[in-house]
């Protein structure tokens, strides 16, 4: 593995967000100052095709990228962008069992407030 591969997938994996390209080319540049936002974008692809991190798109934004390859929902925050995992153990099972048939890999997001954009919702109704 380059390099630039191994810092790429060393930020995804260390971070608690889903980056965006650019959000992961500016975190590498201050640890590899002459690394290419091309080079960030062909590693992306990448390490998407084979399965060492997942590419996530949703409608109306950027594509995001998670350190996590296995089915699980995300709940996105329509005020101000933050994505978080939510697990969803058990969620395959239920619905084999209601449809009947196989479920091959799924994806799965949740539109809401994050708890500091509903905080901040509420405190504005105060005025």
């Amino acid at each position: 593995m380059t390099k630039q591969r191994a810092l790429i997938l060393r930020l995804i994996q260390e971070s608690d967000q889903h980056p965006t390209a650019e959000q992961i080319y500016e975190q590498a540049r201050r640890e590899m100052p002459g690394i290419a936002l091309a080079t960030v974008y062909n590693n992306l692809i990448w390490l998407a095709e084979h399965e060492k991190i997942k590419k996530i798109s949703f409608y109306g934004g950027k594509d995001r990228y998670d350190k996590s390859t296995v089915p699980h929902i995300h709940l996105i925050c329509d005020r101000c962008g933050l994505v978080r995992d939510y697990p969803s153990e058990g969620l395959r099972e239920e619905m084999e069992s209601r449809l009947g048939f196989p479920v091959g890999y799924y994806e799965l997001a949740i539109h809401c407030l994050c708890p500091a954009c509903s905080k901040n919702e509420a405190s504005n109704k105060n005025f």
